[in-house]
Order: C-alpha cells, then sequence, then structure tokens
C-alpha cells in the first residue's frame, strides 16, 4: 500500500507540503475500520474533508447515497476525479474548508488537516447539522477533547468542545501507517452532537464565560472572577455577588481546572441573572 500511495503522488506530481503537515494513510485497515466506526448506510449523506488521495473516499462511496469531498490541493482534486470520477455519488469541492459552504451531510468522515483541527472542529459543531463524525486528529489534540475535569489536558478546548458535542476514541493510529511519516501519532475520535444534559440559559452567555475566565484555569473561581470583572471595569464585590447567586453549587474556592461542565453552566446561569438584573453588560449585544 505504501508503495501505492508513492506511485500515486509521483504520478500526479504531488510532493507532501511539510508546512501543512501533509502525510498519507497507508494501512487500508485502518482506513477500513474508519470507515465501519462511522456506521455508514445507503441513506446517508457524508461529508469528508481533505480527501487526499481518496484513501478513506473509495470506501465510502458504495456505502452512502452522496458524498461531497472539500479537497484544498488543485492536485489532489485532479487526483480524486480521476481515479473515482465514475462514482456518480460523488462530488469534490475544490476549496478551503475552512471558506467554503459546508454542503448538508448527515454524516462526517475525516482524516482532518491538522493545521486547521480546532477551526475546522468548531465549524462542523456550529454550522453542520450532523448526527455523527468520525475524525482523526493529531493524538495530543485528540487527548484533549477526551480529558476529563481535573486533568493537565482538561482546557477550555475541552469545554467548548464538550459543551456542544459527545466525543469518544475509536482507535490511535501510530505515525508509521502514514507516508511520510510524521512526527507525531494520530487518534480517531467518533463525535456526536449532544442532546441531553446540562444546558446553560444562553449559550452565548456561556462562551462568554469560558472566554473570560479561562486563561487562569489553576486559578480558584473566585480569584479568576475578579481578574476577569477587573479587565471588563467591574469591582470585585460583582464576583462576591455572582459566586452567591450559584445557590450553594459552588463556594469560589474550587479550581477552574476541577469544575465539571455542569458546575459551568451553574456559574454561567449565574452570569446570565446577573446580566437580566443588569449588573453587567450584555455580550449578545457585544460578544467582545
Amino acid at each position: 500500500m505504501s508503495e501505492s500511495v508513492k506511485s500515486l503522488l509521483a504520478k500526479y506530481g504531488i510532493k507532501p507540503k511539510k508546512t501543512l503537515g501533509q502525510s498519507f494513510l497507508i494501512n487500508g485497515s485502518i482506513a477500513e475500520e474508519i470507515v465501519i466506526a462511522a456506521h455508514l448506510s445507503i441513506d446517508d449523506t457524508v461529508l469528508e474533508i481533505g480527501g487526499g488521495l481518496g484513501t478513506l473516499t473509495r470506501r465510502i462511496v458504495p456505502r452512502v447515497r452522496k458524498i461531497y469531498v472539500i479537497e484544498k490541493e488543485k492536485t489532489l482534486a485532479i487526483a480524486l476525479r480521476d481515479l473515482l470520477g465514475e462514482s456518480e455519488n460523488l462530488e469534490v469541492i475544490e476549496g478551503d474548508a475552512l471558506d467554503v459552504r459546508l454542503p448538508a451531510a448527515n454524516k462526517v468522515v475525516a482524516n482532518l488537516p491538522y493545521s486547521i483541527s480546532s477551526p475546522i472542529t468548531f465549524r462542523l459543531l456550529d454550522e453542520l447539522r450532523f448526527e455523527s463524525a468520525v475524525l482523526m486528529y493529531q493524538k495530543e489534540f485528540a487527548e484533549r477533547l477526551l480529558s476529563p475535569a481535573g486533568s493537565r489536558d482538561y482546557s477550555r478546548l475541552t469545554i467548548e468542545v464538550t459543551y456542544r458535542a459527545h466525543v469518544e476514541r475509536v482507535r490511535n493510529v501510530q505515525a508509521k501507517e502514514f507516508y511520510p511519516v510524521p512526527k507525531v501519532d494520530s487518534t480517531v475520535v467518533r463525535m456526536t452532537p449532544r442532546t441531553s444534559g446540562s444546558f446553560a440559559l444562553d449559550d452565548t452567555v456561556f462562551h462568554w464565560l469560558i472566554r473570560g475566565i479561562y486563561s487562569y484555569p489553576n486559578k480558584q473561581i473566585r480569584k479568576a472572577l475578579k481578574i476577569w470583572f477587573r479587565n471588563l471595569r467591574y469591582d470585585d464585590e460583582t464576583s462576591e455577588k455572582l459566586i452567591k447567586r450559584c445557590q450553594g453549587g459552588l463556594s469560589g474556592n474550587e479550581r477552574l481546572r476541577e469544575l465539571s461542565l455542569d458546575e459551568l453552566v451553574t456559574l454561567s446561569d449565574s452570569v446570565f441573572e446577573t446580566i437580566e438584573d443588569g449588573m453587567l453588560r450584555d455580550p449578545r449585544s457585544n460578544p467582545k
């Protein structure tokens, strides 16, 4: 399989770009496992981002009603059309996945370009109404998505993603399964939009709060709120009043990194009530 990828790259004059971290999956068994993990059916419409040489694409095509592949590199888009051009249910969209209009799809399957992991993840979660997504990330990035509250890798990224979706590990993939061999291992996850559990009274307020306080993940809530409010030109008394609104759910002495999603929602709802009472400016009119 490695030689096949190398020969295809040579055939189409494609030189993997190190600056973009381009590497191509060469293990067909792993590609098959990724596609199986997506639980595809003939009624599905799939979006793939970064089709490459079609390692995933050619396995998806016979399983679904329609597949859209967004490919930024012109030479790779040409290769995809040439290699799989006879597939009537395949449409290759040439362009940047961060800029082009995302076609409607109920499933996403992709070995994501690692250089855009964060922005493309949030674009998918915020703009595409999908049932599930099976996505490959750099292992370090994936570990942050999967980290529990209180762990070293638990971060603003973890919170912002897990507020929107449930994330589970499918498998790890060693660097040797790619060509050229990257410096890092990868991880495949399954992401399912969250429909149950705690949700904030207002999503905009929740995200505003997380952006404001999560620059200080190791500080106690009380101290992080005071720093944030000082930056917003409010006095320390405002943070104390806000903590009291949590009705015993939080003392203010907990460290941010240790707060569960439910506890952050409780804090967000206290911020929302404080805004409604006119004690804080409303980020919905000016979210900056």
